[in-house]
Order: C-alpha cells, then sequence, then structure tokens
C-alpha cells in the first residue's frame, strides 16, 4: 500500500511539475523525487554504491539544467538520467552497460519485473484487492461512456441530456502527463535488468592471468619485446625532437601569424589524435598478454612510460598553443572541444600507465574512460558556454567577432546588451544586439516556477532600453 501511494504521489507530481512546462527547476525537482522513491520503495539499493554514484550525478546533472539551462545541460541530464536508472539494478557494470539496463529499465521494467517474479520476497495480502476494484472501475467507466454515447445517438432527448454535460474541468492531457510519469516511476522501482549482458560485464575481469612460459613461447617474447623496445625508443627520440621544435616555436610569438597559429593548433590536434591512436593500439598489441609478465620486457616497459609521460607533455603544448589562439582571436566552440578533447587526451594516457603497471587488460581501459568520459560531460555542462565565450570574447578580445556571438542563443543577450550600451562608440549590429536583448527578457519573463532558471530568479525585473550609435544620435 506504501508502494503505491509514493508511485502516485510522484506521478501526480511529475504532472504538476512538467506538464505545459519548459525545463528548469522541475528536473532539479523530479531527479530528488525519483532518487528518494527508488531509495524506498527497493531499501536493497541503498548499498549499491554503484547507484549512490550514478545517483549523485543525475542530481547534479539536473542542478545544472536550473544553473544553465543549454542545450548541453538537457541532454547531460536525460544521459545522466538513464545511467542513474541503469544503476538501480545493475551494480558494479560500466557506464555504456548502464545506460542499456537504464534504457530497458525506464521502458520496460515493470513488463520485466510482471515476467521475472522474484521468488524469495513473499507476497503480502491484503484485505483489499486494490488491482480488482482499478480495473472494474476502468472497465465500467469505459463502457458506460461509450454505451451512453452510442444510445445518445439513437435517442435525441438523451443525447442533448448527454451534450449537456461539461467535462471542461477534466484535463485529459494533465492526466495523461500523470499516467506517463506514474509509468515511468513505475517503471524505475521495479527490478529490471538485461540479465545476459549485465551478467557478462560483471563477471568479466580486468586483470591479466599468469601463464606457464614455454622454452618456444619465451623466445616469441623476446622477439616481441626487442621490436616494441626499438620501435617505442625510434618514438620516443622523434618524440623528443617534436617537443623541442615545438617549445622554440611557442617561444617565438606565434600570435604574430595567425594563419600559422590556426593551422597549427588545428592540423596539430588532427596529428595528435591519429598518432596516439595508432600508439597506444601498438602498446595495447604488445601488452596483450604474456609479455606483461616476461622479466625481460623492463627496457620495454620504461620506453612505454617514457612514451607517455613525453605525450602528455605534447597534449600540454598543445593546450598552451590553443589557448594562446583562444587569447589572441576569441573563443569558439570548436577551440573549447579542443580543450576538452585534450582532457581525454590525458586521461587516456594514464589509463594506459595503470593498465601496464598493474596488468589489466583492455576491458579496464573500456571501463575507466567510458567513465572519465561521462563525469567529464557531466562537468561541461556546469558552464553556460554562450554566456561565458560572450563575456570573455567581449573583454578580453581586442577585436571581438560579435556576429559570431549573435549566431548563439539568446541566454547572452543582456551580455550583448550591457556591452553595446557601454560602448556607443563601438560599431557593432546594434540593431541585431537590440532584439536579442528583447528575446533574453522575454524567455525570462514565460518562466513559471516550475521551468525557472537561475538566470531567472537573478534578474527578475528588466527593462529595455533602445541603444543607438553615436554616429546616428549626432
Amino acid at each position: 500500500m506504501k508502494t503505491s501511494i509514493i508511485r502516485c504521489l510522484g506521478a501526480i507530481l511529475f504532472s504538476l511539475l512538467f506538464y505545459g512546462q519548459s525545463l528548469g527547476l522541475n528536473m532539479l525537482l523530479f531527479s530528488i523525487i525519483a532518487v528518494v522513491a527508488v531509495l524506498i520503495i527497493r531499501p536493497e539499493t541503498k548499498s549499491n554504491k554503484s547507484l549512490i554514484f550514478s545517483a549523485g550525478f543525475y542530481i547534479l546533472s539536473a542542478l545544472f539544467v536550473f544553473t544553465v539551462n543549454s542545450l548541453l545541460a538537457i541532454t547531460t541530464c536525460i544521459i545522466a538520467f538513464i545511467v542513474f536508472a541503469g544503476s538501480i539494478s545493475g551494480i558494479k557494470n560500466a557506464v555504456y552497460v548502464q545506460w542499456l539496463n537504464g534504457i530497458y529499465q525506464s521502458t520496460l521494467g515493470v513488463l520485466h519485473s510482471k515476467m521475472n517474479p522474484n521468488k524469495d520476497i513473499p507476497k503480502v495480502k491484503s484485505n483489499h484487492n486494490y488491482k480488482f476494484i482499478i480495473l472494474t472501475t476502468a472497465i465500467v467507466t469505459t463502457l458506460v461512456v461509450v454505451f451512453a454515447m452510442l444510445y445518445g445517438k439513437a435517442n435525441p432527448i438523451l443525447g442533448e441530456w448527454i451534450a449537456a454535460i461539461n467535462l471542461d474541468f477534466v484535463n485529459f492531457n494533465w492526466i495523461l502527463t500523470a499516467a506517463m510519469g506514474y509509468y515511468l516511476i513505475l517503471n524505475l522501482t521495479s527490478k529490471a535488468e538485461l540479465d545476459i549482458i549485465t551478467s557478462i560485464d560483471r563477471d568479466a575481469s580486468t586483470t591479466l592471468s599468469e601463464q606457464p612460459i614455454s622454452t618456444t613461447k619465451a623466445t616469441s617474447l623476446h622477439r616481441e619485446q626487442l621490436l616494441g623496445t626499438i620501435l617505442l625508443g625510434a618514438l620516443n627520440a622523434l618524440i623528443v625532437l617534436f617537443i623541442i621544435t615545438d617549445i622554440w616555436y611557442v617561444l617565438h610569438d606565434p600570435l604574430a601569424d595567425a594563419a600559422t597559429l590556426s593551422t597549427t593548433v588545428h592540423d596539430g590536434v588532427s596529428a595528435l589524435i591519429t598518432s596516439i591512436i595508432i600508439a597506444v593500439t601498438t602498446i595495447l598489441i604488445l601488452f596483450r598478454g604474456d609479455l606483461n609478465f616476461y622479466k625481460k620486457s623492463e627496457t620495454l616497459r620504461h620506453f612505454t612510460y617514457v612514451w607517455i609521460a613525453l605525450n602528455i607533455v605534447i597534449i600540454l603544448l598543445t593546450a598552451y598553443k590553443n589557448y594562446m589562439y583562444s587569447s589572441g582571436f576569441g573563443l569558439t566552440y570548436k577551440r573549447i572541444g579542443v580543450f576538452i578533447y585534450l582532457a581525454l587526451g590525458i586521461a587516456g594516457m594514464i589509463t594506459t600507465y595503470v593498465k601496464i603497471a598493474r596488468k589489466l587488460n583492455l576491458l579496464f581501459m573500456l571501463k575507466a574512460n567510458t567513465r572519465t568520459a561521462f563525469v567529464l560531460v557531466i562537468m561541461s555542462s556546469s558552464f553556460s558556454w554562450d554566456r561565458a565565450i560572450t563575456t570573455y570574447n567581449l573583454h578580453e578580445v581586442a577585436s571581438p567577432d560579435v556576429n559570431y556571438l549573435l549566431s548563439m542563443g539568446s541566454s547572452n543577450g543582456d551580455i550583448l546588451y550591457a556591452f553595446a550600451k557601454a560602448n556607443p562608440e563601438k560599431p557593432v549590429n546594434r540593431t541585431s544586439i537590440q532584439h536579442r536583448y528583447e528575446q533574453w527578457q522575454t524567455s525570462l519573463s514565460e518562466e513559471t516556477w516550475q521551468s525557472k532558471t537561475l538566470l531567472g530568479l537573478l534578474n527578475p525585473n528588466t527593462s529595455t532600453y533602445e541603444i543607438t550609435d553615436t554616429a546616428a544620435r549626432n
């Protein structure tokens, strides 16, 4: 009975929060409701560390929908919700398996629970058969309505009476939204998982096991480690040469030649992606099995560690060049994307080191890197990149590209408006800025308490002043 009340209450709150509303505070409130409902209805999940981890990131991502309210934040929140749903039943699974489980849990959880009942949990008998009462009420009501409409068409007097019944006070769309909320919460609080995929991933080991090495195998391993040592030794020498020349280039004012710097950054990132993929693949092939336990492979192992450290140096140099390019010519989404990729590159280097040092397999790297990427995406959604790019470019760049800033969403309207108002001598498109500011005001004024955002709370009262060029006034 308590479970049914919680689910019904959650359905009502779901409809109250989302019916006819845009996304904002309602996403944060529902994330809390969903997590609390799962913990109350399924108390055994409290000991699931994976659930606590994913629930925390789900609520955090929903908080960013309220504070940032960007498309990235909303998309990330949906992804985090699916991972949270997948971690309810999927314990100690990788993020990608939790994501698959989450789609299954949130759409077919109750059906799975019905088809696979838990025999260990005794059924509690109740004096009232609530399912029978609800089913009977639904069937009787539906049939009475259907036959009343049929009889109304055959009898004019009855038809007039039925037509006089006013059901405008009943909001069927609201009821439908509540039903969707009930079904969603019902799925979340039911036990469901993709058994085969979940079990395979959960039981798979990430540690390599040492096998006896025969004389023939030892000869083969000796050749492999010799080949790998020569290869990584040559690559390390080449990387050192590249780093020396790259440092020389950075020290000689690369901002003086914007075209060369742009080409260096973009082509450098593409080359870095390719080189890291090829080199990591080579290392994974070399350290795929018995070579991890071959006692004469220490030189190869040390060369590999040096290669990893030098690649991190290259990544940092590329990040610095991208920073110089951004500081001189402004931030863009592509340049921010370069920073994010470089951060993932460093994470990949670290996991490669851990894989070799601890004698782990490819599955470890897959799990570790997907979880790192998941966390990085969550944290990147904590910023309103439109507003951050606009603020930085207008205040830190000598000649900002205002047209590029106008191509973004309306969330930067107040920043552009304040800049145009404070700098009447600047040759900017003031008509477009005025229109953008009015769009920004309109979006804030249309927020209800359910869709309220932090930006709307911080700017409760807005006023519009027409901004004009100094030349036009004169």
